[in-house]
């Protein structure tokens, strides 16, 4: 590792982090949800806003930029014949409820974190990667390939951004994501989302609603009973209103990736309507069933538990809950499973299982698992940066989340996250997280990776032939 660049870019990271820091406040009030319902945008209005005000800062900072059919972007540091891509994106998941420290898009500083919707999934890592390649460029830190910073706009939906960008535009050398933990993260299981749907309409549900997206533990869910009960306990509350009782069930948000420690809403609402005594006996079944999937995270009752040594076991979260117009009821589920597993055989064991159950399965989206080469040199190099500037001693590892590496050829994802902090009084229990209430970016993690990510960048172009 060359120490005097290292230093010189450890300066000129403190001297611009200020500068830095009011940027992603401007990016973070942009409320960048996709939505899919406005002709003159693929993924709606603010998320094209956010797209053009970070290839405005780029340009800004001396990079080109270039605007692909509004739903992705490119900001160029330097040309090369065989580019390194840093990919980010610049959409967020749905605000949710139960914000206590700051409205979802009026970003505070509050004890070492900016609190905001997209701080730090994925707006902070993405505005921290162009500021590395800026710094490259103002300190002239010679490299062998081109540099070059994308950003998606629809990644947290199902990253038909990137997929659009495979297809109309040239493959790069190599695609470094940096929307995961620290160090290199070479692997990502299979995903599998679809909707298990009640055979027959509910009888004595009137009302149902619980999450806001497919990607999320919900900690908030809904529903309307005809007929009166009292099944109020830890997690749920219960009123009588008219004739009718609803129920206000409570949970604990993670990711659907990361669902340990998170107590999901929908389970214990719909455990709570078992237990009222209001069901009809086809109402029972359906619940019960969505209920047995709830019980855990590892998709036992879907039929599709299982692990392996690379990358761990399945997990499978139910995610959204809802009344169709023709009153049948509808979990979606989220699956992750590990890369040895046959997603085709996973969706004949759920198909199998909703049978039995009175449901039917409709799959919305498979994604195969992603696999970079453990054995490339690239993996072990960019880790070692990690570990000689942490004095930690990982190792590269394979994860449940997705990223754009599973749409990209020769693609891995790298940082900015999973850093130690301090423990914190801050955040309620379930906030502070990415995709949770509260979403924070602990800041010195963030400059410290700035730099961390910044040498393994010269590590990478060293190493890569």
């Amino acid at each position: 590792m060359d120490m005097t660049i290292r230093d010189r870019l450890e300066r000129w990271i403190d001297g611009h982090f200020d500068e830095l820091l009011s940027e992603l406040a401007d990016l973070v009030r942009i409320p960048s949800v996709a939505t899919y319902d406005d002709p003159d945008t693929p993924y709606g209005p603010d998320c094209l806003r956010a797209l053009r005000a970070m290839l405005a800062l780029a340009e800004r900072h001396g990079l080109q930029a270039q605007n692909c059919d509004d739903r992705c972007g490119v900001m160029t540091a330097r040309p090369g014949d065989g580019n390194i891509d840093i990919w980010c994106h610049l959409d967020v998941v749905p605000a949710g409820e139960g914000w206590l420290l700051t409205k979802p898009f009026e970003p505070v500083l509050r004890e070492d974190y900016m609190i905001g919707r997209g701080a730090d999934d994925n707006k902070g890592p993405a505005l921290g990667m162009l500021y590395v390649l800026r710094a490259f460029n103002e300190l002239g830190i010679p490299t062998r390939h081109g540099l070059r910073l994308c950003v998606g706009t629809d990644e947290e939906h199902g990253m038909s951004d990137v997929q659009y960008y495979a297809k109309h535009y040239p493959a790069s050398k190599l695609s470094v994501i940096a929307d995961s933990g620290f160090p290199v993260c070479y692997g990502e299981k299979g995903m599998i989302e679809a909707e298990l749907v009640s055979d027959a309409p509910l009888e004595r549900v009137a009302a149902l609603s619980a999450g806001i997206a497919g990607n999320m533990i919900p900690d908030r869910a809904e529903m309307t009973l005809r007929g009166r009960a009292d099944v109020a306990g830890e997690w749920v509350e219960s009123a009588a209103e008219g004739e009718t009782t609803r129920l206000t069930a409570r949970g604990l948000s993670r990711h659907a990736a990361f669902p340990e420690g998170g107590v999901n809403a929908i389970h214990e609402l719909t455990a709570a309507a078992l237990r009222s005594g209001l069901l009809s006996e086809r109402d029972a079944k359906a619940l019960d069933f969505f209920t047995r999937v709830n019980d855990d995270f590892l998709g036992t009752a879907l039929g599709v538990a299982g692990g392996d040594a690379p990358s761990g076991q399945t997990t499978c979260c139910g995610t959204m809950l809802r009344l169709r117009e023709d009153g049948r009821a509808a979990l979606y589920v989220n699956v992750r499973h590990c890369i040895s597993a046959d997603s085709d055989g996973l969706v004949r064991a759920m198909e199998a299982a909703c049978r039995a159950n009175g449901c039917a399965l409709e799959v919305l989206n498979v994604s195969a698992p992603n696999y970079f080469p453990r054995e490339d040199p690239l993996v072990d190099a960019m880790t070692a940066v990690y570990n000689d500037m942490t004095g930690e001693q990982r190792e590269p590892f394979i994860m449940g989340g997705g990223t754009y590496a599973r749409k990209l050829p020769r693609a891995f994802a790298f940082g900015l996250g999973g850093m130690d902090k301090p423990e914190t009084e801050l955040f309620a229990p379930g906030h502070g997280g990415a995709h949770q209430p509260d979403e924070g970016l602990y800041l010195p993690n963030f400059k410290r990776a700035l730099l961390i990510f910044a040498m393994a960048l010269i590590e990478a172009d060293r190493v890569m032939a």
